[in-house]
Parts: C-alpha cells; structure tokens; sequence
C-alpha cells in the first residue's frame, strides 16, 4: 500500500503554497511600505498613512484568504 497523498490533498497544498506566497509578497510590500515612508513630509501625495493603510488592507487580505485555504484542508488517512 503507498501513502501517496490524494488528489484533492495535493491541489490543497498547490493553493495553500499560492496562498503563502501571497502573504509572503504582502509582508514584504508592506514593511516596503513602512519604510519608505518613514520620512515622507505630510505634504507628499498620497499621504504616507494612506500609503501604510492600503498596504496593511492588503496583508491582512492575503492572511484572510492563507486562513480560509487552511481551514479548507482535506482529511488525510494515515497507514497504520
């Protein structure tokens, strides 16, 4: 008997990683983000909260949808 994982299990795991990858991207835009705005003047277009808001709306997108693709993990059936 082979444990080779099902299907629906490696799709799965074919969009968890998406899903991963995109927080990751997320993470990365945002502390980009912070950092290039640390010592924007108020006066510069678009505001640098603006600026940090859209970034952090975006990361904690990507973290919604990485917990949705969790939650939606397949049962897995272990040989004994």
């Amino acid at each position: 008997m082979t444990s080779e994982p099902s299907e629906a299990f490696t799709a799965w795991q074919r969009e968890h990683a998406a899903a991963l990858e995109e927080l990751q991207d997320a993470q990365r835009a945002y502390h980009r983000t912070v950092a290039a705005t640390a010592f924007q003047g108020a006066a510069d277009e678009p505001s640098a909260e603006e600026m940090r808001r859209a970034s952090l709306e975006a990361l904690d997108a990507a973290r919604i949808k990485l917990d949705q693709v969790r939650a939606r993990r397949p049962q897995t059936t272990e040989a004994t």
